[in-house]
């Protein structure tokens, strides 16, 4: 049942884009490289899109901000949607990307996800989980208890390459800060809590080391988004269990580089895709979470033992401030990595 809607719905994204100027009928669409998530994209937006439009989509990759920089700088632009952070979106509104009209979708995500030039593509919940080889019948309860090695001596093991992903939103709610308190950070508060756990801390730079680290039993603690949670027990991580606890909530979007020939069919694949139901199709497929909030995915049981975004579990969700983000990441970014290092 789920699937016949969207055939209509794209019919009528089409009848409104007859006409328009610089339609070639093909696109290029960005994400991030092999993987589920950009599987889950393809099988979940692009392939149905192509299948009912007669558009022919092509993915490239990975998604990088200083490359789409350069072209829409030197006016050579052969991307036309691409999946990134939802501070490049805010920061670059109206200069390196196109503003966005989602129509009747403007109401479909969760509050202050929704940018002039960031469309939500997918959520990620920063979820705490622990090897029950460690802990048995005596597991964490809290986000506290991460950063806690007396109470919970053993590794614990983060990605440490971006702090925007609510590392330090999770330290300060830690540490007993109230979610609507939590901007702006206190970013020195949210170090001295990791200060605690500095000595069984493993810092991962990507997230396939954070991953790998927790199936091989080399970490007992870990601090990991939803995707990579669902990777891990796939991957054979099945001693991992989550902790029901507050979780920040962070999420990409898509945008169109400023200067795309195809800027039209640009925002009608993104409304397709924006849509409940290849919403519904993506999380099943990724195991991140759907942007549209009616988005009703049937999730398998490994995913619904890590499902942190569901609408049950809306007390728990902590959604990050990404126009704060917006105005302080280079700083938060340099403090992070002098703290790393020193």
């Amino acid at each position: 049942m789920r699937r016949t809607g969207i055939g209509v719905a794209l019919a009528a994204l089409l009848l409104t884009s007859c006409g328009t100027g610089g339609d070639t009928r093909s696109l290029t669409f960005v994400s991030y490289g092999k993987g589920a998530y950009q599987e889950g994209q393809q099988k979940a937006f692009l392939e149905p899109y192509q299948k009912q439009s007669g558009v022919k989509v092509t993915l490239d990759g990975p998604s990088d901000n200083a490359k789409l920089r350069a072209m829409v700088e030197a006016g050579r632009v052969t991307w036309d949607v691409m999946d990134t952070d939802a501070f490049m979106a805010r920061e670059h509104c109206g200069t390196l990307l196109e503003k966005i009209d989602v129509g009747d979708l403007k109401d479909s995500f969760p509050p202050g996800t929704l940018s002039d030039c960031g469309v939500p593509a997918a959520l990620f919940g920063l979820m705490l989980m622990y090897n029950e080889k460690t802990y048995g019948d005596k597991p964490p309860t809290s986000l506290a208890d991460f950063y806690d090695p007396a109470k919970f001596p053993g590794k614990r093991v983060v990605y440490a390459k971006d702090p925007a992903i609510g590392q330090l939103e999770a330290a300060l709610l830690a540490d007993g800060v109230a979610p609507e308190r939590l901007y702006p950070l206190d970013v020195d508060r949210a170090l001295k809590v990791h200060d605690r756990i500095r000595h069984d801390l493993t810092l991962a730079q990507t997230y396939g080391q954070q991953q790998q680290a927790m199936v091989d039993n080399q970490a007992d603690l870990a601090l990991v988004v939803s995707a990579r949670a669902y990777s891990t027990l796939r991957a054979g991580g099945t001693q991992w269990k989550r902790v029901p606890t507050k979780v920040p909530v962070t999420w990409d979007v898509l945008v169109v580089p400023k200067g795309s020939k195809n800027k039209d069919l640009a925002q009608e694949l993104i409304r397709f895709a924006s849509r409940p139901e290849p919403g519904a199709r993506f999380a099943e497929l990724s195991g991140a979470g759907a942007a549209n909030t009616a988005a009703k995915p049937e999730l398998n049981d490994v995913q619904r033992q890590i499902d942190v975004l569901g609408q049950d579990r809306a007390a728990d969700k902590v959604f990050i401030d990404a126009d704060w983000w917006t105005a302080n990441y280079s700083k938060v970014v340099q403090a992070w990595t002098v703290w790393q290092t020193s």
